[in-house]
């Protein structure tokens, strides 16, 4: 409790440079905050974009009705299938009018008989679209087999490439605020040579000596990530309308609170461990040149 005390007193009687390392380090963590939502939100985009291309499997215009019901009921059977739909020759026909109604010339010499029946499959991932595609090659009766992979993954590089640029950000901004937290530590500490010197001669403990800045540097952190997640909370609720509207059939908000309580247990806990660390990492460096 005392060495908390300390720190606090040490806060007060230092406020501008307390307020330029509280500020680096909200900013990181609301960062780091606004990336993990966005993260999770990318994850639920991915598995909702993953599932919309659908397999689709052309047979032969001579094959029989009952033999594009049982691959779909054999398609419908697998783990890895989340829906199948048969599309019959008339169904097949009229889509043709409806995709060429302005065309009656081209109505004219376009019948059911003419046309291929076929089944639309969904898979529950990207892998299970791949599995989907070779079962139905190997079925007899099909002609063709159409699957939009490059969809799926300009979706899948689009993320990870967003995911890289965020996570690159907040790495880049957390060893800033480790940083500046060695700094201002340093600074402390030098201002301080000679009570330290002498606490020293009089056989202070290292820690001691050293649990007062310790704890203000874990004081830097906690703040920070509290003052970055309420920025980041109340950014989000502005912005929900808009977000529900945009995204409301993929992302269901509000989020759960599940997902807030972790996401702030454990971004205070890293806030906690960076502060302790960079003013641990300063105090051993003092020590040593005592």
């Amino acid at each position: 409790m005392k060495k908390l005390q300390d720190a606090l007193v040490a806060i007060r009687r230092s406020p501008y440079q307390s307020i330029m390392a509280l500020l680096v380090i909200t900013v990181t963590f609301f960062v780091g905050y606004a990336f993990s939502i966005f993260a999770f939100g990318t994850d639920s985009i991915l598995k909702f974009f993953e599932t919309r291309p659908q397999v689709i499997a052309f047979f032969e215009i001579e094959t029989e009705t009952d033999i594009v019901e049982k691959t779909a009921t054999k398609m419908r059977d697998k783990s890895y299938v989340t829906e199948v739909n048969v599309v019959s020759k008339q169904q097949a026909l009229d889509f043709y009018k409806q995709d060429h109604k302005d065309n009656p010339l081209l109505l004219e010499l376009v019948t059911a008989d003419i046309l291929p029946a076929s089944i639309e499959v969904s898979g529950k991932d990207a892998s299970s679209l791949v599995l989907i595609q070779e079962d139905l090659n190997d079925i007899k009766g099909v002609e063709d087999v159409v699957y939009q992979e490059d969809i799926v993954n300009n979706i899948q590089q689009w993320t990870a490439a967003v995911r890289g640029v965020g996570l690159a950000a907040t790495s880049i901004l957390g060893l800033v605020s480790f940083l500046m937290i060695v700094t201002l530590m340093n600074m402390k500490i030098a201002a301080k040579r000679k009570s330290i010197a002498v606490m020293k001669v009089i056989g202070a403990t290292s820690w001691y000596i050293s649990g007062p800045f310790v704890m203000e540097g874990m004081l830097y952190g906690f703040m920070g990530s509290l003052l970055g997640w309420g920025a980041m909370y109340g950014f989000l609720l502005y912005a929900t309308p808009w977000l529900q509207s945009f995204l409301g059939v993929i992302v269901k908000f509000p989020l759960p609170f599940e997902f807030f309580a972790y996401q702030v247990g454990t971004g205070t806990l890293i806030a906690l461990i960076l502060g302790s660390t960079a003013s641990m990492m300063a105090v051993r460096r003092m020590i040593k040149k005592k």
